[in-house]
Formats: structure tokens, C-alpha cells, sequence
């Protein structure tokens, strides 16, 4: 099995995303056939989800970087993600959930197992890579029970 890490702006992109990743969703059927061609399955893995989901640039926005010189900064004591909801660094919690953005994950995870979900070589999906140890876990329970009712529908 292969890892494929994709953006959530693969199929709608949006905000800097427009443009720039042109293609992406073609290249991703390329894997797909490639793979199936040689009976490899691949794990399709949302990597990065709007705002953020750990605030690192592996979730699609690095967020709270403070640059301490030309050199160095800090970036693991500060950061937020906000995939989720507005973090609050005083509380140490969200101050709201932002279900415009819960539902847009949603959306790119249907968008996805719609389109290649009973592809041959679609083994396994991540819906989301590595949401921050902050993540509210009732509201991410309740995300990927969503997303596994839509696997059961399009990738069972």
C-alpha cells in the first residue's frame, strides 16, 4: 500500500489554491490506474484541510509562526489550528466551532469518495492527517463517524 497525501483544495480549489493546483485531481486518477495497474492499493489521505487542522504546514497553512532572527523561529510553543474552530491561546480552547469549515471537510471527503472511491486501487482513506492534541474529540468523533457512514456508501 501507498501513501497519496492530497490538499482539501483538489477538486474545489479555493484561496491560494486556485490556480496553482491545476491538474491535481488528474494526477491523482493517474496514481490511482498506475497503482491498479500494478495490484498496488493506495491510502488517499486529506493532508491538509482549510485553516489548518494541527497548524503546521503539513496542514495546508503553517499558523503563529514568530521569527526570532533571519534564521530561527518558533513555531511549536505558538502555533493554532483553526480547521476547527477560532483557537483561543488564553483559554487553551476554541471559542467557537466554525461548521462552515467542519462541513466543507465533509464535502471534500464526499467530493473524493464519490469520484474515486470504488476505484480498484482506493484501499483505505484518511479523511484527515494528524488534527492537533487540542482537537475538541467529541466534535472529531462525530466528523469521523460522518465520513464512515459516507465509506460504507462509496468504498465498502
Amino acid at each position: 500500500m501507498v501513501r497519496l497525501p492530497v490538499g482539501d483544495w483538489t477538486l474545489r480549489p479555493y484561496g491560494p489554491y486556485i490556480g496553482c493546483m491545476d491538474g491535481a485531481a488528474d494526477r491523482v486518477q493517474w496514481m490511482l490506474d498506475t497503482c491498479a495497474k500494478y495490484n498496488i492499493q493506495v491510502l488517499v489521505d486529506v493532508h491538509a484541510m482549510k485553516d489548518s487542522q494541527n497548524g503546521f504546514d503539513n496542514g495546508g497553512q503553517a499558523m503563529k509562526v514568530e521569527w526570532k532572527n533571519e534564521t530561527h523561529f518558533s513555531h511549536w510553543p505558538n502555533r493554532e489550528a483553526n480547521w476547527m474552530g477560532n483557537w483561543n491561546m488564553e483559554t487553551s480552547k476554541y471559542d467557537a466551532l466554525n461548521f462552515d469549515n467542519l462541513n466543507h471537510a465533509l464535502e471534500v471527503a464526499e467530493g473524493i469518495l464519490g469520484r474515486w472511491g470504488s476505484h480498484s486501487a482506493f484501499g483505505a482513506f484518511e479523511p484527515i492527517n494528524e488534527p492537533w492534541e487540542n482537537t475538541d474529540l467529541d466534535v472529531l468523533k462525530d466528523f469521523y463517524r460522518k465520513v464512515r457512514k459516507m465509506v460504507q456508501r462509496y468504498a465498502p
